[in-house]
């Protein structure tokens, strides 16, 4: 329903710190992944060590920046639940997952490093993987 006094305003917003750049997230349990930020709200993540060795997903996914280049991001994986906050500034990330495991709800909680990689490209967030 669209109220006449009320403007339909949406905010222009900075384009995140993360936004076409690549980063590599070194967990403290021996998990990295290589971390491709298409644009704000599209990733490609691959596991290239550890449990998740192979591992590749391509997501959307939704942020609120907490404090500057310091960001909230979480969305809905195949089995999981991501809540991650990565702090660009100190390059840490902290991650949590819930899964379900035999009808009783799971959590896990991972933290790490961050590196820069470089730039992406070559991404494509209009591509079928979204």
């Amino acid at each position: 329903m669209h109220h006449p006094h009320v403007q339909n305003v949406h905010p222009k917003h900075p384009i995140p710190f993360y936004a076409g750049k690549v980063f590599r997230y070194d967990y403290d349990d021996g998990n990295v992944f290589i971390i491709h930020f298409f644009d704000a709200h599209h990733r490609h993540d691959e596991g290239i060590a550890g449990q998740h060795k192979g591992y590749k997903g391509y997501y959307q996914f939704n942020y609120v920046e907490i404090a500057p280049h310091v960001y909230f991001m979480y969305w809905l994986e195949e089995i999981y639940t991501v809540s991650q906050v990565v702090d660009f500034n100190r390059m840490h990330v902290y991650t949590h997952y819930t899964y379900d495991y035999g009808g009783v709800r799971q959590s896990l909680f991972h933290s790490g490093k961050v590196t820069q990689l470089h730039a992406a490209t070559n991404c494509n967030s209009g591509s079928s993987y979204y």
